[in-house]
């Protein structure tokens, strides 16, 4: 069957790790649409094409895979906060790390059609900008450093078993559903929302946001190239290109919101973090044909949307 056919996604046999999560649930719901059997693995739900099981547990994850002829594998589970791997950086190194082991080593045994591990821009560090995939990962902290070992480890098998990884690293993920309120996107829109002051550190750093739904396109872009047209790229960098700092990024959130607030700035421990961190997709753009079309400005406002129906239905 030919990759580039309409009917590839039908009642092919997809596996997502993390499914629960935010970007999980969106793009489960996007194969769907397409018609692809979507399973997933997930440690807290048990429940229609859903397992729960420990990404950790090689031997039900392997099972799992052979017994439901898992052809794709999107792994997105991981310990995915900068805070977490800071307060924990052991858990951080054997989640992350030995998750994707789990995943790789059953892909390889199962030889599976596709594998993509799901990495970000935030392994190249303290790097020319913007950053290139060609460029060696500079990590610091234990989170980048974990999944650019992930990265490494990932790449080995695909050199030494023929096995066709893709790896997409992402700039900052957000959208509605997003119900991690530690990130600033969802913490900053839950306060405004409140009437309450958003709060901020520092706020001159530079980053990039990408919406979820160019997110989920990236991935079912990425898993439907040809083989032939990727050669040896299996990195690619996914942006929007809308980089604003955290300071302006947050008035911005305040005057879609129409409310009334200052920023109120606070102190904190953590170190300084790199002042500016953004990628180049031109590879993306010229490979995968892949482009972000929801430019910043329309995604919060959706984003908006959404949180302030949900926190009159849940709060």
């Amino acid at each position: 069957m030919s990759l580039g056919n309409k009917s590839f996604w039908r009642n092919k046999p997809v596996l997502i790790t993390g499914i629960n999560g935010f970007v999980g649930s969106h793009l489960a719901s996007a194969l769907e649409k397409k018609g692809a059997v979507v399973w997933g693995i997930s440690r807290s739900t048990d429940k229609g094409r859903i397992i729960k099981a420990n990404i950790l547990d090689y031997s039900t994850i392997d099972t799992f895979i052979k017994e439901k002829k898992i052809e794709i594998c999107f792994h997105l589970a991981a310990e995915s906060l900068v805070e977490t791997g800071q307060e924990d950086p052991y858990n951080t190194f054997k989640i992350n790390i030995e998750g994707a082991l789990s995943i790789l080593e059953s892909a390889r045994k199962n030889k599976l059609e596709k594998v993509i591990i799901a990495s970000t821009s935030h392994v190249y560090g303290d790097n020319k900008l913007p950053y290139l995939e060609k460029y060696s990962p500079k990590p610091s902290r234990p989170y980048e450093t974990s999944k650019t070992c992930v990265d490494l480890i990932a790449q080995s098998y695909a050199e030494n078993f023929n096995l066709p990884v893709l790896i997409p690293r992402f700039v900052n993920i957000y959208g509605p559903g997003d119900l991690n309120f530690t990130r600033l996107i969802p913490k900053t829109m839950k306060a405004v929302l409140s009437g309450i002051s958003p709060q901020m550190w520092g706020g001159e750093a530079l980053r990039e946001y990408l919406f979820i739904d160019d997110a989920v396109d990236s991935y079912i872009k990425l898993c439907k190239a040809d083989p032939s047209s990727l050669g040896n790229n299996r990195v690619f960098n996914f942006s929007s290109g809308s980089r604003i700092s955290v300071k302006d990024l947050i008035e911005k959130i305040i005057d879609l919101s129409g409310k009334n607030l200052k920023i109120k700035k606070i102190d904190d421990e953590r170190g300084l973090e790199i002042p500016s961190q953004y990628v180049s997709s031109d590879k993306a753009k010229k490979i995968l044909k892949w482009k972000s079309k929801v430019a910043l400005n329309e995604g919060l406002k959706r984003t908006l949307t959404w949180y302030a129906k949900y926190f009159t239905q849940h709060i």
